[in-house]
């Protein structure tokens, strides 16, 4: 029997009980290979939260060490990256645990920590951005307008079927269903369910299948404060997410290599429908490449607030 400490947060928002929920469980070194995968997954399943962060702390000689290992898991797997336990975590590591650190390691790279105003963090993503070749009208076939995983709003299942499928590092993949009005978005709905697991063969590009995929709808609201502000909304497996760090900076990436062509700030405002407000910020910067632009650095912004603090005992 041992005991882990946790800490939860919100994240994006700096006011408690709006945003992400979060929980982060500290690993001490002596027990990084004895906290197995499965026991991290049952832990995150314990908290029921869209993701829960493994922070690997460094024995005390290494404590001065400026990078801490994270991982990351949903009640299902174990991904590769997700932006809100990015800036939760960064934010507890920051300016609660560890002032010195700068990096934290993902498993799909580091994430560089940059420290600004009113306890917010910037973070540097480490992207490998694909935009797939097929779309949710080549996967479901030629049942299209009668799907059960598609929504009934004939408008909404258009957007659909017709949005682009864009990974912003392999294993982290969104459709990204742009639509046109506020009112068309609340429509969205937790009620239909579409099984991307079952269609990933014949939705994604090969090489890129083994992979989290959801649908990220999102309205256009134009120029605010020097950035394209954006609502949106992640809803998938009867579940909507307060906050996806991940699939607002693939829609950054991808409005900024479809349609900016040039870096670009976004604010990103989601969690409204379900009463939890989060105010997520993406930057890109880009360069003229071979095949024309190119991605260069990724940002995303936000801060965080502790909730909850306490102890959980494991049998290891």
């Amino acid at each position: 029997m041992t005991d882990l400490q946790f800490v939860t947060l919100d994240v994006f928002t700096s006011t408690r009980l709006q945003g992400n929920p979060l929980a982060v469980v500290s690993i001490p070194a002596a027990l990084k290979d004895k906290v197995s995968q499965a026991t991290k997954q049952k832990i995150a399943q314990e908290f029921n939260l869209s993701e829960t962060v493994f922070l690997h702390e460094t024995a005390e000689p290494d404590s001065q060490k400026q990078h801490r290992n994270v991982d990351i898991f949903t009640i299902e797997r174990e991904i590769p990256f997700a932006g809100h336990p990015t800036i939760g975590t960064a934010v507890l590591v920051k300016y609660h645990l560890h002032p010195h650190v700068d990096t934290l390691v993902t498993k799909a790279g580091p994430i560089g920590l940059v420290s600004q105003a009113d306890n917010q963090i910037r973070a540097k993503i480490p992207h490998n951005v694909r935009l797939h070749s097929k779309t949710l009208a080549d996967a479901v076939g030629s049942n299209k307008e009668y799907h059960p995983g598609l929504c009934p709003v004939p408008q909404i299942r258009e957007a659909e079927l017709k949005a682009p499928v864009f990974s912003v590092v392999r294993g982290m993949t969104f459709v990204l269903v742009k639509l046109p009005s506020l009112e068309l978005l609340g429509q969205v709905s937790t009620s239909y369910k579409l099984d991307f697991d079952a269609i990933s063969q014949s939705l994604l590009d090969e090489g890129w299948r083994d992979s989290f995929v959801c649908r990220y709808y999102y309205v256009d609201l134009g120029e605010e404060e020097g950035a394209r502000s954006i609502r949106s909304r992640m809803v998938e497996l009867a579940f909507e997410d307060p906050a996806t760090g991940s699939a607002a900076t693939a829609l950054g990436s991808y409005l900024t290599l479809s349609e900016e062509r040039r870096g670009r700030k976004f604010k990103v405002t989601q969690g409204v429908e379900m009463g939890r407000k989060s105010d997520i910020s993406v930057e890109t910067t880009t360069r003229e490449g071979g095949d024309g632009v190119e991605l260069v650095d990724l940002w995303l912004s936000g801060t965080a607030v502790v909730v909850l603090k306490g102890t959980l005992t494991v049998d290891i």
